[in-house]
């Protein structure tokens, strides 16, 4: 059956849009799956059919653009109310992008600019336009900031290529999965070792008791681990008492324990394990993003104390157990690794020590191509920026990155850690030439993240807040 989708473009250039358009008839197979209830920037610019839709009726909405008008706030509240996953589709959603450095100036600098005193106008008595023109909120607000938000990803504009992994992840863990699947029963309904030689009385992890059946590879047939790709079952098996306590048991992750319990929270949970986009549903991207986001619990059960985290992904108590308990190892352990690098580490160029010997500007000579930029002087934001470009400005445009991916994990706001990382790299430099080079720094540091920043906006006495 279709997935329902609604697109919704707030004040934006439309860039997103046209990314996914770019994958053309590579979104065939994906316009089949989805039934588009409204996409403004294709049919259909008008609300109505999205406002008689029932609450939480539409499965995925996609929103573009910032917050710059009451009537975006409108349109970003009704999305909420009628989507069950919301999307923030490019940077300009997931942290204010370009049209944030807006965020400088106050709502009446910004109209007396635009309306009056831009050059290209020649009356100086002209006022600003209020026909079909709908009243500007008095900063970029970031999206995630008015709503929740389930799933960011990020670029200026997101690569075309990420846009369809994203819809084919989607329409994988949306769907209904096998048709063999039965959630009655589980794997070891079906197993040959059920009754001799089991794993879990063996002492080794094994998760068909709490998987539904309907498998035909039976992974533990053949002793090896079920790691629950059929997803959950309804009726766990009696073993899973068994399954309960060796979790409870583990004291320490070591490296084999390690790959077993993240490649079953991955098969189990159909989990992307891809890191161009975040989703907070994904509960180990969500461990990486967010630990703080997890209530830590300790229950009493049969089997001893039960140290886990408050997830409910299955909505079954004893599988809900085993998964938090599991959670909460992973967030315990050093050994616990979730890739998410930088634009740096995908980069073709060559590093000595990144020690520029000045600052340049970015008109000033031409760079090399096969050099490290800041080697070369000119400030790239690689190294504070998310990876899943394919690092095309470095690597095929011969231009510096700009951040439009945003932070990694780790880094709050990419401004103050370059900053950081800049003076650690230029402590050999003249401070006050420094300083001349850098002409607008929230503008350079903060390009597409001011919005999402320490900083935010400008603050005055007449600020009145978003509600």
């Amino acid at each position: 059956m279709p997935v329902p989708v609604v697109f919704m473009q707030l004040s934006s250039c439309w860039g997103c849009h046209q990314s996914l358009l770019n994958a053309h008839f590579e979104l065939l197979p994906f316009l089949s799956e989805f039934e588009i209830v409204n996409w403004p920037t294709i049919f259909n610019i008008k609300d109505e059919t999205l406002i008689e839709k029932e609450a939480r009726s539409i499965k995925v909405g996609f929103i573009e653009g910032v917050i710059r008008t009451e009537i975006d706030t409108l349109k970003v509240k009704l999305m909420r109310q009628k989507c069950d996953i919301i999307i923030a589709f490019g940077a300009c959603a997931s942290y204010g992008g370009i049209a944030g450095l807006a965020n400088l100036f106050e709502i009446d600098e910004l109209v007396e600019r635009k309306f009056k005193e831009v050059e290209s106008i020649i009356e100086t008595d002209l006022e600003e336009p209020k026909l079909n023109l709908p009243k500007f909120e008095n900063f970029i607000y970031n999206v995630k900031d008015l709503i929740h938000i389930d799933l960011f990803i990020p670029g200026c504009p997101p690569k075309t290529e990420n846009i369809t992994a994203l819809l084919l992840y989607l329409i994988t863990r949306l769907s209904d999965g096998s048709k063999n699947r039965n959630r009655a029963k589980t794997v070891c309904d079906n197993c040959n070792l059920y009754f001799d030689g089991c794993l879990l009385d063996q002492g080794r992890l094994c998760f068909g008791p709490i998987t539904a059946s309907g498998c035909e590879l039976m992974c533990p047939n053949n002793s090896n681990t079920c790691f629950g790709c059929f997803e959950c079952t309804l009726n766990p098996n009696k073993k899973v008492s068994k399954l309960h306590k060796l979790i409870i048991d583990i004291d320490d992750l070591n490296d084999e324990l390690m790959k077993v319990i993240q490649h079953f929270l991955i098969s189990y949970l159909r989990l992307s394990n891809l890191t161009n986009f975040y989703f907070r549903k994904d509960l180990l991207q969500r461990l990486v993003y967010e630990p703080e986001s997890f209530t830590q619990i300790e229950k009493e059960t049969k089997n001893g104390f039960l140290q886990m985290l408050n997830v409910k992904p299955s909505g079954i108590p004893i599988i809900d157990e085993i998964i938090g308990a599991i959670l909460f190892l992973l967030k315990n352990s050093s050994r616990f690794k979730f890739s998410t690098k930088t634009v740096c580490s995908h980069c073709n160029r060559i590093i000595v020590d990144k020690v520029p010997t000045r600052l340049k500007r970015d008109y000033e000579g031409l760079p090399t191509q096969d050099k490290c930029f800041l080697e070369q002087g000119y400030l790239c934001f690689g190294l504070v920026t998310h990876a899943g470009c394919g690092t095309i400005c470095p690597n095929k445009a011969n231009a510096p990155c700009l951040g439009c991916y945003g932070p990694p994990v780790g880094i709050k706001d990419p401004g103050p850690k370059f900053i950081s990382s800049l003076g650690s790299l230029c402590v050999d430099l003249d401070p006050e030439e420094i300083t001349k080079s850098i002409k607008d720094p929230v503008g350079l540091f903060n390009r597409f993240t001011l919005a999402d920043s320490i900083l935010k906006h400008k603050y005055s006495d007449k600020i009145d807040e978003l509600q």
